[in-house]
């Protein structure tokens, strides 16, 4: 029987493969088309991604679904009184249509906070009534609230000094929304515009009166679209899923037509050195990303919820990648897979050493965190701040802008990005043993609790929690030191450790989704940081306590739940040996 090569071994077998000409030939076509989810220009995108697995000999399907896109087609937006000048701005994903809306502007000045109490807030949305809002946060942050008040529109300020504005939508609903949560739609008409266009606004706002004129054109609506996939079987039917979006607002070079080109490229090495896999791997590329958002990955989980549940080990997300200027990269991870895992990949590629991970945010293709996958890994790609004054995504302005054209990517650096996400898979794909690191997660899990147990009031008590998160540790410590002795570990491992990522990670069934812009993980846990009665009205304070305790049951309840599936399997070994 042929050995089965280490990680290490596969990885010498398809690292020297990758080709940067193969790289900057799928740019260069990748390049020439404005992929908005669904157009003419993404479908040739999705056609050239097939053609070049047809080429190659990948098996591949083309899978057809309908998204709820939304896309900003044009906007206008003009100062009339007590100066005339009209500003670059574009129409926010899931805006409302608008023609020369007229209004007096206000400017927001509480949203100069970061963040803000439920009692600033009554405080702050009570002077919208009839205005059309300047504001500092997101607009998806503040639309709901606003239409509710009677504004009447939005203006979001982008927050750094960038010379064009960006493509930011304003839904929180991921996926297609459903009965349930079709409500959080909104019927308002909002554009962003830069710092410097919004900080020309603030200053005559504070000086009186502001009148001015805004036209939102916005295509809404079920949108059909292709997702590309290639499926390369190992030895095993448990498969690696390699994904990133290939649609775009325009152009969208460094996000992701560069990632598109990566995975093309990952896709034929790996296929070449199929017969030395022990893991099998399944590539897609999603559309309804950026017009949703996430409607293609949201639909795939939905759709193939079983195969992901059952057989998906792991999920490598490629986003924002080969930028000019990204010379750091940091890990974004669960923590799942353990800090060495990243922190050596990243010293290997970089040559520097690495950063603190940053928690895996809920944004991006992370539609999978209920399906018990234990390892999800999306690196960020970033300027370094020691070179650079641009803090954002990517390496420079242009992410999310009409800029992010080709002459934003590097090649050296796409071919370091394909290295590194290679040697990750192949350290995944070929592990005798998944490689997690379940108790020192856990112990971190602990951690964390007790940081955000710092910022709560009395009325919130995580206390309970603590004492099944001890029997967990103990019970993980069992499993950890059996592991070694048995073959076959995949099911237990996405068992335990996937459902320890979904309880932390998300909050809705593993049937149903989060909304957009919680924060990363223990979302309902931080939702009640520095909330008291002081600063909040008696009934909303009184939802978040009953909240805040299904919560902690649910966590204590699923928390029991890994602990019997752990005893299950150690007793199942014990008879078995």
């Amino acid at each position: 029987m042929k050995k089965t090569p280490t990680p290490g071994e596969l990885s010498q077998m398809v690292l020297p493969l990758i080709s940067r000409e193969n790289i900057m030939a799928d740019c260069q076509v990748f390049g020439a088309l404005e992929r908005f989810s669904g157009s003419a220009d993404a479908e040739k995108a999705a056609d050239h991604i097939l053609n070049r697995l047809e080429e190659y000999g990948i098996d591949h399907k083309a899978l057809e679904f309908t998204g709820y896109l939304s896309r900003g087609l044009s906007a206008e937006l003009k100062v009339v009184s007590p100066f005339q000048k009209e500003y670059d701005v574009l129409a926010c994903g899931f805006s409302a249509n608008a023609e020369a809306l007229e209004g007096e502007l206000y400017y927001d000045f509480m949203s100069e906070q970061p963040e803000l109490t439920q009692k600033e807030n009554k405080l702050r949305f009570a002077d919208f009534q009839d205005k059309i809002i300047l504001t500092r946060h997101s607009a998806s942050k503040v639309v709901r609230e606003a239409q509710a008040a009677g504004a009447r529109g939005v203006i979001a300020v982008y927050p750094t000094p960038d010379p064009v504005p960006h493509y930011l939508g304003t839904g929180v609903i991921w996926g297609n929304p459903t009965p349930d949560n079709a409500w959080l739609l909104h019927s308002m008409p909002c554009v962003n515009c830069t710092l410097e266009a919004g900080e020309e606004m603030i200053e005559a706002c504070r000086k009186g009166r502001v009148w001015i004129s805004m036209t939102t054109r916005v295509s809404t609506g079920p949108t059909r679209c292709t997702i590309p996939t290639a499926y390369i079987p190992g030895a095993k039917e448990n498969f690696v899923l390699i994904s990133g979006h290939y649609d775009a607002h325009g152009y969208g070079m460094t996000d992701n037509g560069a990632g598109d080109a990566i995975l093309l490229e990952m896709a034929r090495v790996f296929h070449q050195n199929r017969s030395s896999l022990q893991r099998s791997i399944l590539f897609c590329w999603w559309s309804g990303h950026e017009d949703c958002p996430y409607a293609g990955s949201v639909w795939f989980a939905d759709n193939y919820w079983q195969e992901l549940r059952d057989r998906c080990v792991a999920h490598v997300n490629v986003d924002v990648t080969g930028c000019r200027n990204a010379h750091q990269i940091r890990a974004r991870t669960t923590r799942m897979e353990g800090k060495e895992f990243t922190d050596s990949l990243i010293k290997e590629f970089t040559g520097r050493d690495p950063l603190p991970y940053i928690p895996l945010p809920h944004v991006g293709e992370q539609s999978f965190l209920g399906r018990e996958i234990p390892i999800t890994v999306m690196f960020k790609y970033e300027a370094d701040p020691k070179t650079s004054n641009f803090a954002g995504v990517s390496g420079g302005y242009w992410w999310h802008t009409r800029d992010d054209t080709i002459d934003k990517v590097d090649y050296e650096i796409c071919m370091r990005d394909a290295g590194i996400n290679t040697k990750m898979a192949c350290r995944i794909l070929n592990a005798p043993h998944l490689p997690v690191n379940m108790l020192q997660f856990s112990q971190e899990t602990e951690n964390l609790l007790r940081e955000i147990d710092n910022c709560l009031g009395p009325d919130f008590d995580l206390s309970p929690v603590y004492p099944k998160l001890k029997e967990l540790q103990e019970a993980l410590t069992r499993l950890t030191e059996a592991l070694p002795r048995h073959k076959d570990t995949d099911a237990i491992i996405k068992k335990v450790a996937g459902e320890m990522i979904r309880i932390q990670f998300t909050y809705r069934s593993p049937y149903e989704y989060d909304r957009l812009g919680t924060p990363s993980n223990f979302q309902k846990f931080r939702a009640v940081m520095g909330v008291d009665r002081s600063n909040t009205d008696p009934e909303p304070y009184l939802f978040l306590q009953t909240d805040f305790i299904r919560h902690r049951n649910r966590f204590i309840g699923e928390m029991d739940k890994i602990i019997d599936t752990i005893r299950y399997q150690l007793l199942k070994w014990r008879f078995e040996d």
